[in-house]
């Protein structure tokens, strides 16, 4: 009986496949119908073949409708573009029959390269959509910046090139920095980079400014108010994304610190400008245009000092709970 079990379970491969002879059929079939222990391996390999093909299948129409999709986001992409040229053409043949500079075809030609940033280039780039767009539309629109302002004879390009793209970053740099292949370049430094980055385009923004502007009292003011306000994010990043402690301490911590620098930081940023205003005082009783200020941050001062240390006596006992447990 031994040696058929060895035989047969030999054979069974080859039955579930059905690529066995017919005599090796009916000899499994024989063995199955009286063994119960074969009867067990034959059932869990058919399993098995069934999830197998499954499997086969599944992918196989995964990839027929990805490529189903790709064809037909590759037809409507052609469509919008033709569509697109239609406006390119009218303005071309306008300006050459009439005779006219083609300053404005050119506005209108950067103008549809940023609108098909935004609708062909997703549906014709198979892979990395998000990057190809963000990188296509930011270059279509400093484009036209620069056309506008070649074609106006201005300057504002200088100004506008930098805020743009400062905005641009803290909008949408913390979803590209999770987009492949960037995030896997990143690993575990995606947030690190994007404060960077944002940090170093305010910085081009801001000297970009003054450089234009020329104003020696801009650049002091900028720096007295740029400094304390991206100390003040930086710390409170850090905090939040470094420090090995529960979320209501770090909500506690944090509390503290926005409620110190929202009281004192007005204060001593005049200072630093050279204004010299009195340190704020606290008279709750006298509400008027010369108190209001100092009132309004003491009140404030105050609801986040006992919110930060209502919420670090909170993560301080779930410590303890969890060291209990």
């Amino acid at each position: 009986m031994k040696l058929n079990c060895n035989v047969i379970r030999d054979l069974i491969p080859l039955y579930v496949d059905q690529i066995c002879s017919e005599e090796s059929k009916e000899l499994v079939e024989e063995h199955l119908a009286e063994c119960e222990d074969c009867s067990v391996i034959f059932r869990q390999m058919r399993s098995e073949e069934v999830e197998n093909c499954l499997e086969i299948e599944t992918v196989n129409v995964l990839r027929r409708q990805a490529h189903f999709f790709k064809q037909k986001s590759a037809v409507i992409g052609t469509a919008i573009a033709g569509v697109f040229m239609i406006p390119v053409l009218v303005c071309l043949i306008v300006n050459i029959a009439t005779g006219a500079a083609l300053d404005w075809f050119f506005i209108v030609l950067a103008s549809l390269l940023t609108a098909t940033s935004l609708t062909v280039v997703p549906l014709m780039v198979p892979d990395h959509k998000m990057l190809w767009t963000m990188g296509t539309f930011t270059v279509s629109l400093f484009l036209l910046f620069g056309v506008i302002c070649i074609y106006t004879h201005q300057t504002w390009v200088f100004i506008a090139s930098p805020a743009v793209l400062f905005g641009l970053s803290v909008c949408f740099l913390p979803f590209v920095v999770y987009a492949e292949p960037i995030k896997t370049w990143l690993g575990r430094k995606k947030g690190l980079t994007a404060m960077a980055v944002c940090t170093f385009f305010y910085a081009f923004m801001m000297i970009s400014i003054k450089l234009y502007t020329q104003s020696e009292a801009f650049g002091k003011i900028s720096k007295a108010v740029s400094v304390p306000c991206i100390a003040l994010i930086w710390i409170l990043f850090l905090l939040i994304r470094y420090l090995k402690c529960n979320g209501l301490l770090k909500a506690g911590i944090c509390t503290l610190i926005v409620g110190g620098f929202g009281f004192a930081a007005d204060y001593y940023i005049e200072r630093w400008i050279g204004i010299n205003k009195p340190f704020p005082v606290f008279r709750p009783f006298i509400w008027n245009v010369d108190t209001v200020d100092g009132n309004v941050k003491w009140i404030g001062l105050l609801g986040c000092t006992f919110a930060g240390i209502a919420l670090i006596v909170s993560g301080i006992k779930r410590n303890g709970k969890k060291q209990a447990d």
